[in-house]
């Protein structure tokens, strides 16, 4: 049985949803308006997560990018008012497997609901879990899916442990400053960007294509992929 995440804030739209989707034979694992998204994903099964973008806690967007990264076998359709050119490449980018403008056709979602299903119940079968940059507190080491580590300074390891804490959100400048000791008037955007340039290349030694750490313009930063810190 597929099991259907649903994140919308309009409860009647969502009640349609689930009627539809539970006639057709779908259980729901959860609904939610946005709040809690990532608890809800915690507690137990779910194959496929309907988004909506426009929340009144959290843009969908940001929601699709996080779980992405942490999700990567969990299909994502997103259902939205916001259906210009742009958003539609927007969102697809973000992570979405489809992409639906309200209203929406229910037959047609329910086919592209099956459809993902068997793609990511296909591939789940033929490929083994995909593993994490891990980051070690105790011995200040950080270990690429591969296997191969790179010893870290304090700071590394503090700006690490602060972008990971985000869980692929940014994290701006100024706190990531106050993170290596530079809070308020002390913040040093230099000293900043000289330890993440040499944090890059160190990283870069063990995986030459690693796009692990993006600048996020205008916000600061964040990890383009989940970091397991132990």
């Amino acid at each position: 049985m597929i099991r259907i995440g649903i994140i919308e804030d309009n409860l009647d739209f969502r009640t349609e949803l689930v009627f539809h989707l539970q006639r057709t034979g779908f259980d729901i694992a959860f609904e939610s308006d946005g709040r809690d998204v990532d608890l809800q994903i915690s507690k137990g099964d779910c194959d496929i997560v309907l988004l909506d973008l426009t929340l009144p806690h959290e843009d969908g967007l940001d929601i699709a990018r996080r779980l992405r990264n942490r999700h990567p076998h969990i299909g994502i359709v997103i259902l939205t008012e916001r259906n210009t050119q742009e958003d539609r490449i927007g969102g697809l980018r973000q992570g979405a497997d489809a992409y639906f403008g309200k209203p929406v056709d229910m037959r047609e979602l329910i086919a592209t609901i099956e459809t993902i299903h068997r793609r990511l119940h296909r591939n789940t079968e033929k490929k083994p879990p995909r593993k994490s940059w891990s980051l070690d507190r105790r011995e200040l080491k950080l270990t690429s899916p591969q296997g191969k580590s790179i010893p870290l300074s304090v700071n590394e390891l503090k700006l690490l442990e602060a972008l990971g804490t985000a869980q692929g959100s940014p994290v701006s400048r100024k706190a990531l400053a106050a993170a290596i000791g530079c809070p308020g008037e002390d913040f040093d955007e230099r000293r900043l960007e000289v330890t993440f340039s040499r944090l890059r290349q160190k990283i870069e030694s063990i995986a030459q294509d690693a796009d692990l750490i993006r600048a996020a313009r205008g916000l600061g930063y964040l990890l383009a992929t989940n970091l397991d810190i132990r």
